[in-house]
């Protein structure tokens, strides 16, 4: 993939990506994997679990690492920036505006309107993520569990650790099925 390639796609994700971490690593399955399928699903499930391992935005780690997969490390810086641009930018432009009109009836109408539409996005990656990573059904009992965690505002080490234990305690590494001992005269 070329440079101009990898930085117009990660534009246009910061661009479009409204909704926070979920629908910009969504935008980034899209993009990569569906489309073009210039990464791997394992690629992306990488990334999400660099990002969720390192500081700062899972989705910034992600698509640094997706840009690091793809071009080295300039495909990562290139990435990165190009993530980060659009909005740096909207904020830049925003920002003035909200504090001069953010009182304004019709400008807090608006805010409230958006709202719904950015948990929509939300969910709607959230689902198609899961779909892809959760395999079974000891899984969803996890993730339902670890969700219910986030809910609830448990601490994420405590998250972390119990999902560990109820994934052993549920059922622990899948076996492999023995192999069938055949008879004599079978063909």
């Amino acid at each position: 993939m070329k440079l101009t390639t990898l930085a117009a796609k990660f534009l246009r994700i910061g661009a479009t990506g409204f909704g926070g971490p979920m629908a910009l690593i969504g935008l980034m399955e899209q993009h990569f994997i569906k489309e073009t399928g210039d990464l791997t699903p394992e690629d992306l499930a990488d990334g999400i679990a660099i990002g969720q391992t390192l500081p700062g935005p899972v989705a910034v780690d992600c698509a640094t690492h997706l840009g690091y997969r793809t071009r080295g490390v300039v495909g990562a810086v290139v990435s990165t920036i190009c993530l980060i641009l659009p909005a740096f930018v909207l904020m830049l432009v925003l920002s003035p505006l909200y504090f001069e009109y953010g009182k304004v009836p019709q400008a807090i109408a608006f805010f409230r309107g958006v709202g719904p539409a950015v948990v929509a996005v939300i969910l709607v990656a959230a689902w198609r993520l899961s779909r892809k990573f959760v395999g079974d059904i000891r899984a969803g009992v996890v993730a339902g569990l670890a969700c219910a965690g986030i809910v609830f505002r448990v601490n994420p080490v405590l998250i972390i650790l119990g999902s560990g234990l109820v994934g052993l305690l549920i059922g622990g590494p899948k076996k492999k099925p023995e192999p069938e001992a055949q008879t004599e005269g079978a063909s």
